[in-house]
């Protein structure tokens, strides 16, 4: 009995159609996924993959799709592709008002996505809002720097927020039956190691109100993004830019409150936000 041969059109038009929804789906979970600090700090995950994870698939589909693209049109439709596309520049050519129109929608999509201006910056917007809003208010959900899951319980002492030393912090973990080694371990290794997440991990080192900040108390929700940069030691124009940095719009005389609920996110995660950026100076 004859094998029956494969048809490599088929095996590639399916192979193209399986690579754009995968696409898809990571292009949408990574447009809604919280920031990558949050995401490695808590353990994020969306149908059983993690943020970096999402990525990876993300970057080889759309490798497979771009290879699939150009050996679906080259071994098969090179010929065609060229006379279809030969007619229809033709046809353009004779019809200057809709390639006008091709031309300039295009444009002004590049454009308006590099300006920012509107309707694009509020899609990429209410991206960002989406993303922080997974951003929880408990502080320990917050990691003390940005991607914090990656320091050595040295380094992690020696952070002002922390202000404790190594021992200290290792002491605490055993006490709390957590199996750690030595300090050279990075919270993310002894995470890893017990089953838990680094935001686990730390919160057992540093509970609630343990945490050492300018930025507490309720008297912050009337005071304005001004006073906060006074008290960071940094311009508020500095302050305000590195707010936009982290999807954070902010005018310098507006209130904290105001700007938190702006921008869909607690005033708490707003302070540690600030906290952050002045420990940074």
């Amino acid at each position: 009995m004859e094998t029956p041969r494969l048809k490599w059109k088929v095996v590639v038009s399916f192979g193209l159609t399986l690579s754009l929804v995968i696409m898809l789906l990571s292009g949408v979970v990574l447009f809604v996924s919280p920031p990558g600090r949050v995401a490695n700090w808590s353990g994020w995950r969306m149908l059983g993959l993690s943020k970096s994870e999402w990525q990876e698939q993300h970057i080889i589909f759309g490798l497979v799709f771009g290879v699939l693209g150009i050996f679906h049109l080259c071994l098969f439709n090179w010929k065609l592709f060229f006379s279809y596309l030969k007619s229809r520049t033709s046809k353009g050519l004779q019809s200057p008002a809709e390639l006008s129109v091709v031309l300039a929608a295009t444009t002004l999509f590049a454009i308006g996505t590099l300006h920012q201006w509107q309707p694009f910056s509020g899609i990429v917007d209410y991206g960002r809002r989406i993303s922080g809003s997974w951003e929880k208010e408990s502080r320990s959900a917050q990691p003390p720097v940005p991607h914090a899951e990656l320091l050595t319980f040295d380094e992690l002492a020696a952070l002002p927020r922390i202000n404790s030393t190594s021992e200290k912090l290792l002491n605490t973990l055993k006490e709390a039956g957590v199996n750690v080694r030595d300090s050279k371990q990075t919270l993310q290794q002894i995470a890893a190691a017990n089953g838990m997440e680094a935001m686990q991990i730390y919160a057992i080192m540093m509970p609630e109100g343990t945490v050492k900040t300018r930025f507490s108390g309720s008297a912050w929700r009337e005071r304005s993004l001004r006073e906060a940069a006074e008290k960071a030691g940094v311009s508020p124009t500095a302050l305000q830019l590195a707010l936009k940095q982290q999807g954070i719009d902010a005018l310098t005389d507006e209130r904290l409150e105001a700007i938190a609920t702006k921008n869909g996110i607690a005033l708490r995660v707003l302070l540690d936000h600030i906290e952050r950026i002045s420990e940074k100076r």
